[in-house]
């Protein structure tokens, strides 16, 4: 059992994150397919430029919105907050902002 940064299932993570972002409003239809047939199968660690290339759509559509905080307003100056969603996308995935 690794400990750390380690993720539960590869499978049931992304699934569950594409569904919530998809659930929520946050991607289109499209992107939410892109999604799937890119990323569900293969590894976190290790993406394929397909699975980027649907990430970076993802990201675009998404904006400027935290979807761990889907409710918190955005901020318009700049702050350590605001840096640290810019940084959100890392090495083709999402980490979390809690740490």
């Amino acid at each position: 059992m690794q400990v750390g940064n380690a993720v539960t299932n590869d499978h049931t993570d992304y699934a569950g994150m594409f569904e919530s972002w998809w659930n929520h409003g946050l991607i289109s239809d499209a992107t939410y397919r892109q999604l799937e047939a890119a990323c569900v199968h293969g590894s976190i660690e290790h993406t394929s430029p397909p699975c980027d290339a649907a990430y970076d759509a993802a990201a675009a559509e998404q904006g400027r919105i935290d979807p761990y905080s889907l409710y918190t307003p955005t901020c318009n100056q700049a702050s350590p907050s605001t840096a640290a969603m810019k940084n959100r996308r890392l090495k083709g995935r999402y980490v979390s902002m809690l740490g």
